[in-house]
C-alpha cells in the first residue's frame, strides 16, 4: 500500500464518469427493488383456471365486514359463511367443535372451544393428504381483511381452480389461532393415523407487499425443490428462515411442527399499521398482495396434488440454503456445500493477500482497511442510532409502532448513512492506494461468512457470493464484476428487513448499510465525485428530503379503554394500557392512578358502578362451575399458588397459575385441587364498553391490546 497524492485521483475522474456510475448503481438498485414487488392483481373476467384476486375479494369483503374475534355473533356469521362457500365449490365440508388447550411457557393455560371449518376433496390415486390452512377469526381490534381474511379467500379462489387430483386436498380454515393457535391444536388432537401430509400455511403480519415464504419444516430439501420448481415470482431465502427461527413468533405451522408434520409457510409483511388494527380492512389490503399469495397457493397446489407426496416429506435428506434471485427464480443447494465454499473464499482470499505482498508496506494497508471498515460499522450504527432518536415522537400511539412514514424514514436512514460512509471511504481512498486496503476491509467479511457457517449456515449465500465476486473483481482488476451480486441479493434483503423491523431497530439497519458497503470499495474509487464533499452532499440533501417528508405522513394513532368492576367490593374503575389521550383523559382524568391489568401497567380512575350480574360459582368437592350471566369474550382464572390436579374435557393439565378461556360456554366445569383457604380471581371479559360511553373521536381507533380495549371486565374472587 502506498500513500497518495490527494488530487490526482479526484482530478482525474471526469464528471460524466461519476454522474453516470452512480446513476447505473442507483438504476440496478431501484431495478431489484421493483422486481420485488407483488403482481397486479388479476380481474374477476380472468380465465377460470388462474387465480383472480378480484374474484377473492369478494370473500375477503364477506369475511372483513367487522371484527370477528372469537365469542361474537359476527365470528358465527363468518363461519356460516365458510360452509356454504365450500360447500358451493362441492366440497366436503363440516365444522369441527372441540374444546382445545395449550401451556404458554410462563405458565400460561390457554383454552377455547373452537370451531374449525375443514373442507375436503379426495384424490383419485393419493399418496398422502395436501393440507391448506389459514384462520378465520380476527383480532378483537381489527376487521383482519389481511389477517387472515386474504389468506382464507385465497384458499376458497384456489379451490375453486382446482379439479379432481391424484392426492387428497384439505383444507383447514382454522379458529381460534389469535388466541394462541387453539384451532390448529384442535384439528391435531382429532387427527388419527399417519398419513403423509404436507402443510402449506397462509399469513399476514400487515396489508401490503411481497409474499415471503418465511419458514419452512426441519430437513426440507425435498420442499425447496419443489418449492423452487412451482412457485411463481418466489420470495423466499434460508437467512429469513434462520433470523425467524431465533424470534418468539408462532403461527399456526409451529404447532404443525411439532406435530411431526412438513410444511411451508407464507405471508406479507408491509403496511405493518394495518396489523391488529382498525386499518385492516377490505380497502386497505394491497390486492397485489392477494394476487401474489393466491397465485403461490394455485401453482404449488397443483404441483404437490399430482406428486408422491411420501418423497417430498421425507425427512432424511438435510437443510437447504436457498435463496431467491430478483424474485425470478430460487437458487439452492445442500447446507453440506456451506463450508466447502467457505473453505473457497478462504483460500481465495489468502491467494489475492499473498499477491499483495509485492507492494509496498501491504500489511499497514491491510490493517487500515481493517480499522476503516470497523469505524464504517460504527457510523452506519451511529446513523441509525440517531435516526432512532428523531423518529421516536412519530411512533408514539402508531399502531405496532410502526410511523405512518416509516419507508420514507428508512430511505432518510440510507440517504444519511451513504452521505456518512462516502465522506469516510472517499477521504481514505485519496490518501491510499492498492489492494491491501481492500482486502483489509474485506477481511471483516471474511470473519462474518466463517461465523455464519459454524453458527448460522442459512445465513452464508448472503456473505459468500458477493465475497466471492468481490474478491474476483479485486483480481481481475473489474469492480462492476465484484459489485453485481451484491447490488442484486443485498438490497432486496435490506429492503425485506426493513419491512419487517419498521423502526423499531434502526441500530441494526444502519449496520446493515455500513457492511453493505465494504464490497463496493473498488468500484467507489471508480465513482469517486471531482470534489471530496460533493457525493456526501447529495446523499445527505437526500436524506434530510426524505425525512422531511416523512413526518408529515400522518393517520390514526390507537387508544385504549376498558371498565373494571369488582363484584365483591361494587367498586369501579376504568382502566387503560396507555398514556391518557384526548379521548382516555375525559375518563382517566389528567393525574390518573398507576395499575396493573393482565400483569401490564396501566392507567386508572374510578368509574360509576354498573353493578353487572356475576358468574355463578358452584363448588362440588374438587369440581368447580361456572356459570355466566351473558356469552363472554373471555374468561381468566389466576390462582395464588399452582393449580394442581386440574382436569379439562377429562384430560390432566400440567401445573398452571393463570387460565385464559376464550369464548367460554355459558357453563363450564373445572376439577382441580388447591390448599384449604387459598382463592382464585376470576375475570368475566364482555365485549363492548357500558352503555353511553363517548365514542373515540376521529382520529383514534382501539388498541391491539388482547381482551383489555373496548370491554367490561367484571372481577370476583372464589374461595376454595
Amino acid at each position: 500500500m502506498t500513500r497518495s497524492n490527494p488530487v490526482p485521483l479526484a482530478a482525474s475522474q471526469p464528471l460524466r464518469q461519476f454522474v453516470g456510475g452512480w446513476l447505473l448503481l442507483l438504476l440496478i438498485i431501484i431495478g431489484g427493488l421493483w422486481l420485488q414487488e407483488p403482481p397486479a392483481p388479476l380481474p374477476a373476467s380472468a380465465p377460470s383456471a388462474v387465480f383472480s384476486a378480484k374474484r377473492a375479494m369478494v370473500h375477503v369483503r364477506q369475511i372483513a365486514r367487522a371484527p370477528h374475534p372469537m365469542g361474537t355473533a359476527e365470528h358465527d356469521r363468518v363461519r356460516d359463511y365458510l360452509v356454504a362457500a365450500f360447500q358451493e365449490l362441492g366440497l366436503t365440508t363440516r365444522i369441527q367443535k372441540r374444546v382445545a388447550h395449550r401451556s404458554e411457557r410462563r405458565g400460561d393455560l390457554l383454552v377455547a372451544t373452537v370451531e374449525n371449518v375443514i373442507a375436503e376433496r379426495t384424490g383419485s390415486e393419493p399418496t398422502g393428504v395436501l393440507l391448506l390452512t389459514a384462520h378465520y377469526d380476527s383480532h378483537g381490534s381489527g376487521p383482519g381483511a389481511a389477517d387472515d381474511a386474504a389468506g382464507v379467500a385465497a384458499l376458497l379462489e384456489t379451490a375453486r381452480a382446482l379439479g379432481t387430483t391424484r392426492n387428497t386436498l384439505r383444507i383447514l380454515i382454522t379458529d381460534a389461532e389469535e388466541v394462541g393457535l387453539l384451532g390448529a391444536q384442535a384439528y391435531l388432537d382429532e387427527l388419527t393415523g399417519k398419513t403423509p401430509t404436507l402443510v402449506l400455511n397462509f399469513e399476514a403480519r400487515g396489508g401490503g407487499g411481497p409474499v415471503y415464504m418465511f419458514e419452512t419444516s426441519d430437513h426440507n430439501q425435498p420442499l425447496i425443490r419443489v418449492f423452487a420448481a412451482a412457485a411463481p415470482a418466489p420470495r423466499a431465502s434460508s437467512l429469513m428462515y434462520a433470523l425467524y427461527k431465533t424470534l418468539p413468533n408462532d403461527t399456526d405451522l409451529t404447532v404443525f411442527k411439532k406435530a411431526g408434520l412438513s410444511g411451508l409457510n407464507f405471508a406479507f409483511i408491509g403496511r405493518w399499521q394495518h396489523y391488529h388494527s382498525m386499518l385492516d380492512t377490505p380497502e386497505g389490503l394491497d390486492q397485489r398482495s392477494l394476487q401474489q399469495e393466491g397465485a403461490i397457493a394455485l401453482a404449488l397446489s397443483r404441483t404437490l396434488l399430482a406428486q408422491d407426496l411420501a418423497a417430498v416429506t421425507r425427512t432424511d435428506q438435510g437443510e437447504a440454503i436457498y435463496f431467491d434471485l430478483l424474485g425470478r427464480t430460487v437458487i439452492h443447494y445442500p447446507t453440506t456445500w456451506a463450508w466447502p465454499l467457505t473453505l473457497i473464499a478462504l483460500l481465495a482470499f489468502a491467494a489475492l493477500l499473498w499477491q499483495a505482498r509485492r507492494a509496498p508496506k501491504p500489511w499497514s494497508g491491510l490493517f487500515i482497511g481493517f480499522g476503516l471498515t470497523v469505524g464504517t460499522l460504527v457510523a452506519g450504527a451511529l446513523v441509525g442510532t440517531g435516526l432512532g432518536v428523531l423518529v421516536k415522537p412519530f411512533r408514539q400511539a402508531i399502531p405496532n409502532q410502526d410511523p405512518y412514514g416509516v419507508r420514507w424514514f428508512e430511505a432518510a436512514l440510507l440517504f444519511t448513512a451513504l452521505a456518512l460512509l462516502t465522506l469516510l471511504w472517499g477521504w481514505a481512498l485519496r490518501r491510499f492506494v492498492g489492494k491491501a486496503l481492500s482486502l483489509g476491509a474485506l477481511l471483516v467479511w471474511l470473519a462474518a461468512l466463517v461465523a455464519a457457517t459454524a453458527l448460522l449456515p442459512g445465513a452464508t449465500y448472503l456473505l459468500l457470493w458477493p465475497l466471492l465476486f468481490a474478491l474476483l473483481g479485486l483480481a481481475w482488476d473489474q469492480p462492476w464484476i465484484g459489485a453485481l451480486p451484491l447490488l442484486l441479493l443485498f438490497p432486496p434483503v435490506w429492503h425485506s428487513l426493513a419491512l419487517m423491523l419498521g423502526f423499531s431497530l434502526p441500530l441494526a439497519l444502519g449496520l446493515l448499510v455500513a457492511f453493505g458497503l465494504v464490497p463496493l470499495l473498488p468500484l467507489l474509487r471508480r465513482l469517486a465525485a471531482p470534489r471530496l464533499w460533493l457525493t456526501p452532499a447529495l446523499f445527505l440533501g437526500l436524506g434530510l428530503l426524505c425525512f422531511a417528508v416523512g413526518t408529515r405522513q400522518s393517520g390514526p394513532r390507537v387508544s385504549s379503554l376498558a371498565y373494571l368492576e369488582n363484584a365483591d367490593t361494587g367498586q369501579a374503575q376504568w382502566v387503560s394500557l396507555q398514556k391518557p389521550d384526548v379521548w382516555t383523559r375525559t375518563f382517566l382524568g389528567d393525574r390518573p392512578e398507576s395499575t396493573r391489568l393482565a400483569g401490564r401497567p396501566a392507567h386508572s380512575a374510578p368509574a360509576p358502578p354498573l353493578h353487572l350480574p356475576a358468574a355463578t360459582v358452584t363448588r362440588l368437592g374438587p369440581r368447580l362451575t361456572l356459570t355466566l350471566p351473558e356469552r363472554a369474550l373471555a374468561l381468566v382464572l389466576e390462582a395464588e399458588q399452582p393449580l394442581t390436579g386440574l382436569l379439562i374435557e377429562g384430560k390432566p393439565i400440567p401445573l398452571v397459575r393463570r387460565i385464559f378461556w376464550f369464548a367460554p360456554p355459558d357453563s363450564l366445569t373445572l376439577t382441580l385441587e388447591a390448599p384449604p383457604g387459598s382463592r382464585l380471581t376470576l375475570d368475566v371479559v364482555l365485549p363492548g364498553l357500558p352503555p353511553g360511553t363517548a365514542p373515540r373521536p376521529a382520529g383514534l381507533i382501539p388498541a391491539s391490546v388482547g381482551p383489555y380495549s373496548d370491554t367490561r371486565i367484571l372481577r370476583q374472587r372464589i374461595a376454595l
